[in-house]
């Protein structure tokens, strides 16, 4: 079963050297991420080094066909996924699917600072994003923003329970809930922002673009060479370019929040009147989305006894959602955000 790094690793090889005529492959796992659907490892074969990516979805090669028009397109940074002896950007493995890459050597942007001219070149990067044509039949197959209620309802219901600590399964996950009780008023209010700024935005007449996602700092990684790839296109959607933008000075991760920054990403960008609705929204909405993840995986994920990477992920899971609430981080972003729309 793929998830969690626990493909076999050897049937990996055998897949990777009949579908993809590699010889000698090595295989390495790599902990990238917070997407329990999916593995991810470092391959050496034939001189090379590959980023392979399993997934539990299934074959769709909606991603892959994305990533490989953007790349010719010469459109945000990306990376081509490579096809295997047949010409297949997505080969089944195991009722999963696996995608192959060119390794990057690198540091992502929550581990370096980008320069004014890395800032400037993203800036480019995500305005050539939101500028591409995509042929219709690509386009149909992309997701397109609805703003649904999905994660916001989810929170409203951990915010209405108040589980007993005996229930809990270990400690990450009673401090997790302790946390939730304390701010419950500030997550409420939250929740409620994103619910009436979705509803506004839900009635605006505006021609989405293509817009990565999840444009967060541990997307945009920083090559050797200094030059810069943006990677996991897990997510592509069809928003408002906000739904993009929101990261720039978000802070989401505790990085990405200085003025200086926004100023170089925007002379790359390009003039471009910012809907402020929608920025709020977003912002909003993504601390939502990452509540409810946080609390799916604490509160009701199983932890795996004797896992030691388990138990550091789940460690790293807790301090991950208290430091939202830091000076500087998401959510006093977020309020600042919407405090403007009132003037």
């Amino acid at each position: 079963m793929i998830g969690n790094n626990g493909a076999d690793r050897e049937a990996v090889v055998r897949h990777v050297q009949d579908r993809y005529g590699f010889t000698g492959v090595g295989i390495a796992a790599l902990n990238l991420g917070a997407d329990a659907g999916a593995d991810t490892f470092r391959l050496v074969a034939d001189g090379g080094a590959y980023f392979l990516k399993l997934r539990r979805d299934g074959a769709d090669d909606t991603r892959a066909r994305l990533q490989d028009f953007l790349a010719a397109a010469n459109a945000g940074r990306v990376l081509a996924p490579l096809p295997d002896r047949d010409g297949r950007l997505v080969t089944e493995f195991d009722g999963g699917a696996v995608v192959l890459y060119p390794f990057v050597d690198g540091r992502s942007g929550f581990a370096t600072a980008l320069t004014q001219g890395q800032w400037e070149e993203l800036g480019a990067a995500v305005r050539a994003l939101h500028s591409v044509d995509l042929p219709s039949a690509l386009r149909a197959a992309v997701r397109v923003e609805a703003y649904g209620p999905q994660w916001r309802d989810k929170v409203r219901g951990h915010l209405a329970t108040d589980p007993p600590p005996q229930r809990l399964p270990d400690a990450p996950a009673r401090e997790l809930a302790a946390l939730l009780k304390a701010r419950r008023p500030q997550l409420s209010t939250l929740v409620e922002r994103a619910e009436q700024l979705a509803a506004v935005l839900r009635g605006k007449d505006v021609r989405p673009v293509l817009c990565h996602g999840d444009l967060h700092a541990g997307n945009v990684m920083v090559a050797d060479d200094g030059s810069l790839v943006v990677v996991d296109w897990d997510e592509p959607v069809l928003a408002p370019r906000e739904r993009d933008l929101m990261f720039i000075g978000g802070g989401v991760g505790g990085v990405w929040n200085e003025p200086a920054e926004s100023a170089a990403f925007y002379r790359g960008y390009g003039a471009q009147e910012i809907d402020a609705q929608a920025l709020a929204y977003y912002r909003c909405e993504r601390i939502v989305r990452d509540i409810a993840e946080y609390c799916d995986q604490l509160l009701f994920g199983t932890p795996r006894d004797g896992d030691s990477d388990d138990h550091r992920a789940r460690e790293l899971s807790l301090r991950q959602f208290a430091g939202q609430f830091r000076p500087g981080d998401v959510v006093d972003i977020a309020g600042r955000t919407y405090a403007a729309l009132r003037g």
